[in-house]
């Protein structure tokens, strides 16, 4: 029963007859089991490093023998299965993730209800492509850990799936979503139905105008133009009304435009080159009566 002789057994075993180290392990219970384990993962003898960090329940450790140095994560899913803590599936997750089984990875940072490595997960499953998996994990991290890249991952994620009606009910809930660079990056990305519901919900008007063009509804475009009022916007909207020969709606923009006179000759020059004389003609005579018509 003496601990020092039991080390000694074992060591001596490890170093001169490594086949008998697993006997000693199950029939001896007085050695220093974190030091032997050690001791034989220096010595590669690693399935009885395991059986040692199983026996006394050193879970975390034993699941890390099995990942690390026998290299099997299907036995790892398995002894997490069994022992079913945390800490061993959050071990157990991100050797998955590590390992680009991203499914199994969620599947087990969900067990774990673990959302520490979120900027590991939002990158890996971004990368692949794997938008309905990261919305079940962060739907759990927004539950546990308030930051606004989980919920703007989150938004997006809802986008790139077309789930518009979740988008949508995170938008009407309370939120530390940055709605702007998420609408931005629906809009770079060209997910407009979902753009235009991010702008919608922060009211600005000019980036909704601009996505609404996109989509093909001109009128709600320069009903969104009025209410920006800002020359960028107007010149868009017209442009995209005289491409596809909306001509009251484009008359309706170039008119907030003729009255600068350094849009003047741009705007003529835009119809003109299409052979739209008729229409640049109406929309000078119409602009002659404004208020704020100039001499040009």
């Amino acid at each position: 029963e003496n601990s020092n002789l039991q080390n000694l057994l074992i060591l001596t075993a490890v170093k001169a007859d490594p086949s008998r180290v697993s006997d000693y392990i199950e029939r001896l219970g007085n050695y220093d089991a974190p030091d032997i384990a050690q001791i034989c993962i220096n010595n590669e003898l690693y399935e009885e490093a395991f059986n040692i960090y199983k026996r006394y329940e050193v879970n975390v450790e034993a699941i890390g023998v099995l990942i690390d140095n026998i290299g099997s994560l299907d036995r790892a899913y398995e002894f997490a299965e069994r022992c079913d803590q945390p800490e061993v599936w959050s071990r157990l997750a991100k050797a998955q993730l590590d390992g680009l089984r991203i499914k199994d990875a969620i599947d087990s940072y969900i067990r774990a209800g673990d959302p520490d490595n979120y900027e590991d997960v939002i990158n890996v499953a971004s990368r692949a492509g794997k938008f309905d998996d990261l919305i079940r994990f962060l739907a759990m991290a927004r539950q546990k850990v308030r930051e606004p890249v989980i919920e703007n991952e989150l938004l997006y994620a809802y986008a790139e799936t077309e789930r518009l009606s979740d988008l949508d009910d995170m938008l009407r809930g309370p939120n530390i979503a940055q709605i702007q660079v998420v609408g931005d990056k629906c809009y770079e990305s060209g997910k407009f139905e979902a753009a235009k519901l991010l702008y919608q919900s922060i009211s600005n008007w000019a980036r909704l105008a601009s996505t609404l063009v996109r989509l093909g509804n001109y009128q709600h475009a320069v009903d969104c133009a009025r209410k920006a009022n800002s020359t960028k916007v107007w010149k868009e909207v017209n442009a995209a009304c005289i491409a596809e020969e909306e001509f009251r709606l484009a008359q309706i923009c170039g008119l907030h435009l003729v009255v600068h006179a350094e849009e003047l000759p741009g705007l003529i020059r835009t119809y003109e080159s299409k052979g739209y004389v008729d229409q640049i003609c109406s929309l000078l005579e119409n602009g002659l009566s404004l208020e704020r018509a100039h001499m040009g």
